[in-house]
């Protein structure tokens, strides 16, 4: 997908369709009513391809909040030695009826 937007009055969804869809599959269609642009159309791809982007920079955005609090609690001192660290979660394992 390029970024030029291909701008087509409403009236062509109704008379030329598959025009339009063929369109969308180079670049999104803006689509205008009464001269405003009003909706835009792109591809079943381009839209996936979209919203598997946006879901890999949420799952980045998640990673970096952790890390951020991460790096919060070492400069505020909210930190345990691995090995008291570890002891805790064997016991606390121990205690669970499995």
């Amino acid at each position: 997908m390029n970024n030029a937007i291909s701008i087509r009055p409403s009236k062509d969804i109704r008379n030329n369709y598959a025009q339009i869809s063929t369109l969308t599959r180079k670049n999104p269609v803006a689509i205008t009513v009464n001269g405003k642009e009003d909706t835009v159309l792109l591809s079943h791809q381009d839209f996936q391809d979209q919203q598997n982007y946006i879901a890999e920079l949420e799952a980045k955005l998640a990673v970096y909040a952790h890390l951020a609090q991460a790096m919060d609690d070492v400069k505020l001192g909210r930190v345990q030695d691995a090995d008291e660290a570890y002891d805790d979660i064997i016991a606390e394992l121990e205690t669970l009826d499995l």
